[in-house]
C-alpha cells in the first residue's frame, strides 16, 4: 500500500437533512428552535429583552429608594414583577394576534389579524394594572386603579396592538427573505451539480472515442460503465447531501471506466474508512478531483501511475484527500478547469469558511484535500437507500 504522499497523523473515529434519509437530532434541535422563533419573533433578541428588564428594575428600584419604600418586600415583589409583566406583554403577546393569521391571503389576513388583537391586547392591558394594584394592594400603599385603568385602556392597548403588528411585520419579512435565500441557495446549488453532468460525459465521451478504433469490445463495456456512471450522477444531484458512501460509489464507477481506457497504467489505492460512510456531505466532491489526478497526472505519463484515495477523521476534521504521481502540481494550474473551479463554489455554498480546500505538490505528485469541521457534517441514521439503485 502506498501511503508516503500523505502525512502521519494520529486518526480519531468519529461516531442542515435529506428526502430519504432520517432527521438527525440537531434537525430536531433546529425545527424545534424555528417554531419557537416563529411564534415569538422577539425570541431570538432575549439578550436586549433581558438588559432591557435590568434597566427597567434598577430605575424602579432607585426611585423607591428616593422616596424611602425600600423598606416593604411588596414594593421590591412589584419592583419586579412589573417589568417582566409589561415585557412579557409587548414582546411575546402582542404579536401572537397578528402571526396567527399569517397564512391567510391578505386582506383577510390583517382583517383577522386586527380583530384578534383587539381582542387579545385591549383585555391584556386592563390585566397590568391589577397585578400591581394587588401586590401594592397587601403591601397597604394606595393606588388608584380605576384611573391607571383608563391610561392603559385607551394607551397601552392600542400601543400593544401597533408594537405588535410591526413586530409581526418585520418577522414576517425576514421570513419571506430568508425563503428566498435559501430557495436561492438550493437553485445555484443545483445549477453547480448539474455543470459537472455534461463536464464528465463530455471527457468519458473523449476517452471512448479512443477505445472505439482501438478495442472495440472495450468500448462495449466502457459504454455500459458510463450508464451506470451517469445514472448515479444524475439520481445524485437530486440531492442536497448524501452519505460518502455513495460518493465512493460513484468514483468506483468512473474509476472502471477509466481502467478500460487505461488498463495497468493506472494503478488505484483506497485508503478510505468506510466507517465514515455515513457522513453526509454535498455530492460530486472527490469525483472531479479524481478526473483531474487521472487527466493531469496520470494519462500523460507513458507508464501510467498510481492514484491513492483517504478519506479520514482527524483532530475534530474529516480530511477528503486524493493523491495522484506525475508531474508536481504548479501554481499557475491552480483553479483551471471546471471541475476545481465548481468545487470552490459548492464548499463556500454549503460551508462558507469551515470549509477549507487545497491543492499543491507533495512528494513526487499532487495532494489535493478537503477539510471539514466535524460538526458541520451529519451522519445519516440507519441504512439510506442507494440513489444509484445497487
Amino acid at each position: 500500500m502506498i501511503s508516503g504522499p500523505f502525512p502521519s497523523a494520529p486518526c480519531s473515529r468519529l461516531d442542515e437533512h435529506l428526502p430519504g434519509f432520517a432527521e438527525s437530532g440537531t434537525g430536531l434541535a433546529t425545527g424545534s428552535a424555528n417554531l419557537w422563533t416563529t411564534w415569538f419573533p422577539l425570541a431570538k433578541n432575549w439578550r436586549v429583552l433581558g438588559a432591557c428588564y435590568a434597566l427597567w428594575v434598577l430605575l424602579i428600584l432607585h426611585g423607591q429608594w428616593i422616596i424611602h419604600r425600600l423598606g416593604s418586600g411588596w414594593i421590591w415583589a412589584t419592583s419586579f414583577s412589573s417589568p417582566l409583566a409589561h415585557i412579557g406583554a409587548f414582546a411575546f403577546l402582542a404579536p401572537l394576534p397578528w402571526i396567527l393569521p399569517r397564512r391567510l391571503p391578505s386582506p383577510w389576513r390583517f382583517i383577522l389579524g386586527f380583530i384578534l388583537s383587539v381582542l387579545i391586547c385591549e383585555p391584556a392591558s386592563a390585566l397590568l394594572p391589577l397585578i400591581d394594584a394587588w401586590i401594592l394592594a397587601h403591601g397597604s400603599w394606595q393606588f388608584t386603579l380605576g384611573k391607571t385603568m383608563d391610561i392603559y385602556l385607551s394607551l397601552v392597548g392600542p400601543g400593544m396592538m401597533l408594537v405588535g403588528g410591526l413586530v409581526a411585520a418585520r418577522a414576517r419579512s425576514d421570513e419571506l427573505r430568508e425563503a428566498s435565500e435559501a430557495e436561492a441557495q438550493i437553485a445555484k446549488n443545483h445549477l453547480l451539480q448539474s455543470q459537472i453532468h455534461p463536464h464528465v460525459l463530455f471527457n468519458a465521451l473523449n476517452g471512448l472515442a479512443e477505445l472505439v478504433y482501438k478495442n472495440p469490445k472495450a468500448a462495449e463495456r466502457a459504454i455500459r460503465h458510463l450508464s451506470d456512471l451517469l445514472r448515479r450522477i444524475m439520481r445524485a444531484s437530486e440531492y442536497m447531501r448524501l452519505p460518502l458512501g455513495e460518493e465512493r460509489k460513484i468514483i468506483a464507477d468512473f474509476l472502471a471506466l477509466e481502467a478500460i481506457r487505461l488498463g495497468d497504467r493506472l494503478r488505484v489505492v483506497w485508503e478510505w474508512d468506510e466507517g465514515l460512510d455515513s457522513i453526509e456531505v454535498p455530492p460530486l466532491l472527490l469525483q472531479p478531483l479524481v478526473e483531474n489526478a487521472i487527466k493531469h497526472g496520470i494519462a500523460p505519463s507513458i507508464p501510467g501511475g498510481d492514484l491513492i484515495l483517504r478519506v479520514r477523521a482527524q483532530d475534530g476534521t474529516i480530511c477528503l484527500e486524493v493523491w495522484n504521481s506525475g508531474a508536481p502540481f504548479r501554481d499557475s494550474d491552480e483553479g483551471r478547469g471546471i471541475g476545481v473551479k465548481n468545487l470552490r463554489s459548492r464548499l463556500a455554498l454549503h460551508f462558507g469558511h469551515r470549509a477549507s480546500f487545497s491543492i499543491g505538490p507533495s512528494g513526487d505528485g499532487t495532494l489535493a484535500c478537503i477539510r471539514l469541521e466535524a460538526n458541520q457534517v451529519e451522519y445519516a441514521h440507519g441504512t439510506p437507500k442507494s440513489p444509484g439503485g445497487r
